[in-house]
């Protein structure tokens, strides 16, 4: 039955995507998700980001309410993704997308899970928007949503049942969200200083705050204040996804959000050029590269991925960190204190030799050391060389 609701749901998703072109402007920026609009050829157009998604080397299964998982009147269903024959205990994010069900950022969750985390998705009752006068759900409500759903992914570590019993780290989780749920997510941040990491996917936000925000706004905004802590957070933006919006959300989008968190707290802010709002709503390309480092950086306390997490891709038009590296050199091949094409030419020769010094380079740490990892160190090359 559960896989006759996905492939159900797959198939209305697939026929909205389709079916972009046809939407007015208001109906565009609502499945903003899904959708973009196109200022020049005034169209609503599929959203960016797209691509084909580079999966992990594990295959995941996933569980629903009906497996016998926790319940919670905190959101709207589950989806939990996991890896199947990777190395437990299993670090876990928690996704929600900007409006319904759980089936939203689907694939995030089976990308994070193919690379050996967990991944919840998890849905949210708004159907009009944070202060349109008619939302029942607000920026906390998804927040507390998010932080309840790791409570139930705890309860799977002692569930006798379920297949990750024994198999949760509970001391590492993320949290993740599109649009207002991105949102969410930075708020979740504010309120549980246990969080590893945060990843922010086109987020909008704003706190109820009626001693500084004005009436006309129902008592929302964003001052510096508001985002006073400590969680690593990787913030996702488009280059114009500031002209495809409603103006009444100019001072809470992800650039001001990036300012506001402390100099002191490790942030990163991502703006792939000539995307719009939905530039991260797929996990593919710069965007899942980063969010998968981010992941085993800060989750995993890998330090290897420290350093590409600090070098700005060519996909950005801005590219802002306050990382800082234990000059950690995770793409010194030949171990000579030096990043350069020597390196390149060693994991060459190392390859087509079959020769174990290869098996130290395995750069994307999936377990193999093949072509992916000589492009991604062609890739890392390249962008070094670009930044000078």
């Amino acid at each position: 039955m559960n896989r006759l609701i996905f492939i159900i749901h797959f198939f209305i998703l697939s026929t909205l995507y389709a079916e972009c072109s046809d939407l007015t402007y208001e109906e565009c920026i609502y499945w903003s998700g899904y959708c973009e609009w196109n200022e020049e050829s005034g169209q609503c157009q599929d959203a960016g980001g797209g691509g084909d998604i580079e999966y992990g080397p594990y295959l995941f299964e996933y569980l629903t309410e009906a497996d016998g998982i926790r319940e919670s009147s905190l959101y709207n269903g589950t989806l939990l993704y996991y890896p199947l024959e990777a190395s437990p205990p299993y670090s876990s994010i928690v996704l929600m997308d900007a409006f319904g069900d759980e089936f939203g950022l689907q694939a995030w969750a089976e990308y994070f899970a193919s690379y050996g985390f967990i991944a919840m998705t998890i849905g949210n009752f708004d159907r009009r928007g944070i202060r349109d006068g008619d939302s029942e759900w607000d920026y906390e409500d998804r927040a507390l949503g998010m932080l309840d759903a790791i409570e139930t992914i705890k309860q799977e570590e002692i569930r006798e049942l379920s297949p990750l019993n024994g198999k949760v780290d509970t001391s590492s989780f993320a949290v993740s969200g599109y649009s207002t749920s991105g949102g969410g997510a930075h708020t979740a941040a504010t309120m549980d200083s246990t969080l590893k990491a945060a990843i922010l996917l086109n987020p909008a936000v704003a706190f109820l705050d009626s001693l500084n925000c004005p009436a006309e706004t129902n008592y929302y905004c964003l001052i510096e204040e508001h985002l006073n802590h400590s969680v690593p957070v990787l913030i996702f933006a488009g280059e114009n996804e500031i002209n495809e919006l409603d103006p009444v959300y100019e001072d809470m989008w992800a650039l001001t959000q990036y300012e506001y968190v402390p100099e002191s707290t490790d942030k990163l802010y991502f703006e792939s050029a000539n995307e719009g709002h939905g530039s991260s709503v797929w996990p593919a390309g710069d965007v899942a590269d980063f969010s998968l480092s981010w992941l085993n950086y800060f989750l995993l306390e890998d330090e290897s991925f420290c350093e590409f997490l600090t070098l700005p891709p060519q996909s950005t038009s801005q590219f802002l960190t306050t990382l800082e590296c234990n000059n950690t050199v995770s793409y010194d091949i030949n171990n000579d204190g030096v990043i350069n094409n020597e390196d390149l030419i060693f994991l060459v020769v190392g390859l087509v030799n079959e020769n174990t010094i290869a098996n130290t380079s395995d750069i994307n740490f999936d377990s193999y050391v093949n072509i992916f990892d000589l492009l991604m160190l062609a890739d890392y090359l390249q962008d070094m060389l670009a930044a000078n």
